[in-house]
């Protein structure tokens, strides 16, 4: 018979490199925003995105939880939030501030 463990049994058997890189992973993701909690932060449920969208609440909640989402799509989430999407761009030590279509920004 196989004996289960908890996750607190298994993660004390990590080496202290591999705990080190599960903490920061963890830190990194909490620091990052996801469309579902900005949603809910501005009082906004699945249902009332798909509305405003014009799209079924299984399509929205596809969205969500999609990891490869064409820019447009990402606008016109933004957009029926309430947002502007606007993109930041580093390179070589110079900022670069995109608009939605790719296009530098105009101040």
């Amino acid at each position: 018979m196989s004996r289960h463990h908890s996750f607190n049994e298994l993660r004390a058997k990590f080496s202290p490199e591999r705990r080190a890189r599960n903490e920061a992973a963890a830190e990194s993701m909490n620091r990052e925003y996801v469309l579902a909690q900005i949603r809910r932060e501005i009082g906004l449920t699945q249902a009332d995105m798909a509305d405003r969208l014009s799209v079924s609440q299984p399509t929205y909640s596809a969205c969500e939880k999609s990891d490869n989402m064409r820019i447009g799509t990402l606008r016109k989430i933004v957009e029926a939030m309430g947002g502007v999407l606007s993109f930041h761009v580093e390179i070589g030590g110079k900022d670069y501030a995109l608009n939605a279509h790719g296009s530098p920004a105009l101040a």
